[in-house]
Formats: C-alpha cells, structure tokens, sequence
C-alpha cells in the first residue's frame, strides 16, 4: 500500500487514550487523519501484589490492560510457582506476556476469547481439579469466568483496573472540528459502541452510515443491532486492523 493510503480519511478511534497510541500513529503516517474520542476510561487499582498463600494451576491475563497494569503485581505469584501455566484470551494480550519475559503463553487463534480458551484449557489440565486465578478489570462481563466455573474450575480473580464508561458529548464537544467528516471508525468492545452512541446523540455525523471497523464478531453484532450499515471484523486491533482500513478504502476509491 502508499504512505498515503489514507490521505484525508478521518478515522474515529474509540478506545482508551493509553491503548490507542499504536492506531493513531499507523493512521497518521498514512496520511489519514485519527480522531481520538475515547468511550471507555481504564483507572489502576491501587491493589497489593498477589498474594503467594494460595497456589494456582494457571493464571489468566483477559487483556492488554490487565498485564499492563496486573503483571507487576503478579510476578511474584509467577516466579514463584513452577510450572504455572500462563493464558492469554488472545494474541495481542499474549504478545503483551511474551514482552514481560515470559518464555511461553498459552492463547487461541483467531478472534480469542473465553470460550476458545476454554476450549484450549481442557487439553492442557484436569479443569474439575484446577485453581486458576484471572488477572481482570472491574465492570467485564465476566464471560470467562463463568466459562471456567461450567468446567468446574476453582476460579479466583485478581482485578487491577477499573472500567468506567464514557457517554457524555464533552469530549467529543472540545475535538471541534477534527470531530466533523468522519469516513470511519474503531471499537474494540461491546460497551464502547453504546457509549460511542450516547456521545453522537443529536449530532449530524451517523455512525450508523460510515464504515465501522472491530476486533470480533461479538462487538460487530452489538453494532449491527444498533444499525450500523457495514461492520468489518479484523483479526485484532493492531496490524490487521490497519490493513483491512486500508484495503476497505482502497477499494472504495
């Protein structure tokens, strides 16, 4: 593809400010123009490490959030604990692991997700007899627990960051004009699409009309129930991403 790929596309980036830095970048030098209007905010827990008391079978990450901000109060856990198996919901929060120094990490192909990983687990323990611990946020839908607890897990959560919804126009208000023309837009969860709405309530550019790009199939069917025309599921939110909005406009144009 050019450098110039996407010349004077706006494209909406509706993810937290300190995960959006990759995509913003990737669009800028393209010559595209990234709009950053976060619809979650992710706040640290002040939590102590964890505790080395209670031994586990493995440990969890359910996000790039959560070894960005659990990792340093996990390590100690993972040092630790020979031969701990440590899982990854999917590739991205896997790479963030293998940059920590872990030598190997367990996650699904693919969109990921709980139910993949599950699926995985099975394969590597006796689930009905393991203590798995999950390095979470507050305010997830909890999908993988409930997942571990069916396969009669012993499942503990460890929860790092909090998640707090963003669904008022302020930001959105103070972007001004960089806001108006949008060609596209990303979200990488069910909830931002929600709060993305309430935030463009009233307003003339439709969300519903431009083309909207996702990291699973699961946040495309929120989007879809709320009437958004086309939806494009990449494989995550990094490098494909980019390619699928470049390849959509390319063959747009």
């Amino acid at each position: 593809m050019s450098l110039e790929s996407l010349e004077g596309k706006g494209i909406l980036i509706a993810r937290p400010r300190m995960q959006a830095d990759y995509l913003m970048e990737q669009i800028a030098s393209r010559a595209g123009r990234a709009v950053l209007c976060p619809a979650i905010d992710l706040i640290e827990l002040n939590a102590k490490p964890v505790s080395l008391v209670v031994t586990y079978d493995a440990i969890i990450f359910v996000s790039p959030t959560s070894v960005e901000m659990g990792w340093k109060k996990a390590k100690g856990l993972i040092e630790g604990s020979a031969g701990i198996l440590i899982a990854a919901t999917g590739r991205v929060t896997a790479n963030k692991v293998l940059d920590e120094g872990c030598n190997k990490v367990l996650f699904p192909d693919g969109q990921g997700g709980a139910h993949a990983l599950v699926v995985l687990l099975r394969n590597q323990l006796d689930l009905p007899s393991s203590r798995v611990l999950v390095v979470n946020g507050e305010g997830g839908d909890g999908r993988l627990e409930q997942a571990l607890r069916r396969e009669g897990v012993k499942v503990q959560t460890f929860t790092c960051y909090r998640r707090s919804d963003i669904r008022d126009s302020t930001h959105l208000e103070s972007l001004g004009e960089s806001a108006m023309g949008l060609d596209a837009w990303i979200a990488t969860s069910r909830r931002s699409i929600g709060n993305m709405f309430a935030q463009f309530k009233g307003r003339t550019t439709k969300l519903t009309t431009i083309p909207l790009f996702v990291n699973h199939s699961a946040i495309a069917d929120e989007a879809l129930i709320r009437g958004v025309k086309t939806v494009c599921v990449c494989h995550d939110a990094g490098e494909a991403m980019i390619k699928s909005i470049e390849d959509w406009f390319a063959s747009v144009n």
